[in-house]
């Protein structure tokens, strides 16, 4: 049912891009970071067949019907710095309303490279989150 070109357009209007960047002492420069694309919606058939799409161009994505107890609906999440990246170069340097991709792209090929395990890498990241100025 949907092809290449209608789920690029799903993932510019309506996923969201995260970058979570915390604190754990166990990590070799003292943080941790998780980067992933979720996308959120009111039907499990519309995201299955997204995660179609994305499978057959070798993205792997995941589908919870229920994100938890205080999120009934399902969702979609792409996870793993390959797929992620493999997301960011399908949607390419396309304008969104919601997501700056290019930053997000950027940040993504950061952590892809291994940039993110410096001082100088994880500084960017921060910059590009807002939180390091």
């Amino acid at each position: 049912m949907f092809n290449l070109d209608i789920t690029r357009g799903v993932l510019l209007a309506i996923a969201r891009p995260e970058l979570t960047i915390y604190q754990n002492e166990k990590k070799h420069i003292g943080y941790e970071i998780r980067i992933r694309v979720n996308i959120r919606a009111d039907s499990v058939d519309f995201l299955e067949e997204i995660n179609r799409v994305l499978l057959e161009n070798n993205i792997r994505s995941n589908v919870k019907y229920s994100e938890g107890k205080h999120r009934p609906k399902p969702i979609l999440w792409v996870s793993g710095i390959r797929n992620v990246v493999s997301v960011c170069n399908l949607i390419g340097t396309s304008p969104s309303s919601k997501t700056d991709w290019a930053q997000f792209n950027e940040a993504a090929n950061i952590i892809y490279d291994g940039l993110h395990n410096t001082q100088d890498g994880l500084d960017r990241l921060l910059e590009l989150k807002g939180e390091l100025v």
